[in-house]
């Protein structure tokens, strides 16, 4: 009796598998369900924007990792970056922080580094500019760096999560600043991020069809912008803040293309702001906020 329910379980299992075999192999061999796959996947244009920021999300957030430590956590943060190399740039890696791991904790050592500029080549690598303060007994010295990156992709992991690598990096070094050009180069339907030092209040557009911006400000602002399709040649923004305002092209010429732009202090123009006799002040956004958090009314 036990047998013959075994074999009737047995049977029952057979056929299940069979059924759903088949089943998965229509499905797989159904061209409406490929095409609809196609439609909703890497291919639209969602998902490339969302691509392409990622890309920028990862390299901001690996440059940050790798350019700042302190003789206390040189070894964990430089170690940890190992995830996000290929093996043979993690392997270098490893052997030159195992190298200077012993004299960096023996200094009263820190390197802050602060991302300037970050773009896409005409080759498909990355670009890079960075500032480094670096301190040594209270003793600071600049240094500015340039590093030119190409990314891979990899598996999604806990340790990984933007299943992208570094597979190889190179850096050059320059004792000054480079100079700064209030030009940012777009692509249509790519958008760029543009930071600036203090908290935007207004933005000119006189390509409102154009360009589509988004504003996240904090101490400092930044602009997601995102040309249209018919975006093409260049345009002059004006971004103000309460004291300062920058003017800056944005433009499709070139073959270079901006992912992120840091804009310093030293590129906005102090801000004049008429006053007319007789006219009531218009409140701008933030003393709104302040009026309907708080439920006061300012004084005009």
């Amino acid at each position: 009796m036990k047998t013959r329910v075994l074999v009737i379980l047995l049977a029952g299992s057979l056929v299940w598998a069979g059924s759903v075999t088949y089943l998965y192999w229509q499905l797989k061999n159904n061209p409406r369900v490929v095409a609809i796959t196609m439609d909703a996947g890497k291919e639209s244009l969602q998902n490339m924007q969302l691509g392409e920021m990622e890309k920028m999300t990862f390299l901001r957030q690996y440059l940050e990792r790798y350019f700042n430590y302190d003789s206390n956590n040189f070894w964990q943060s430089q170690t940890s970056l190992a995830f996000l190399m290929s093996p043979k740039l993690s392997e270098e890696r490893i052997r030159e922080v195992s190298r200077l791991r012993e004299k960096v904790q023996q200094k009263n050592l820190s390197q802050a580094g602060r991302l300037l500029g970050l773009k896409q080549l005409p080759d498909g690598s990355y670009q890079a500019q960075l500032h480094l303060r670096i301190t040594e007994n209270a003793q600071k010295n600049d240094l500015y760096i340039k590093t030119q990156i190409r990314l891979s992709n990899t598996e999604r992991t806990l340790e990984n999560p933007w299943g992208l690598v570094v597979s190889s990096m190179q850096l050059s070094s320059a004792p000054t600043a480079p100079d700064f050009m209030a030009v940012a180069h777009a692509r249509a339907q790519s958008p760029v991020l543009l930071t600036f030092p203090c908290a935007i209040e207004n933005i000119e557009n006189p390509r409102e069809n154009d360009l589509k911006i988004k504003i996240t400000t904090l101490n400092i602002s930044e602009l997601q912008i995102t040309p249209a399709k018919t975006f093409t040649g260049s345009v002059s923004l004006l971004a103000s803040c309460k004291e300062l305002e920058f003017k800056f092209d944005l433009t499709s010429e070139g073959k270079e293309k901006d992912l992120f732009v840091a804009f310093p202090e030293s590129a906005g123009t102090i801000r004049r702001k008429e006053v007319v006799p007789g006219k009531i002040h218009k409140k701008d956004i933030y003393e709104k906020t302040i009026e309907n958090v708080l439920g006061i009314e300012l004084d005009q």
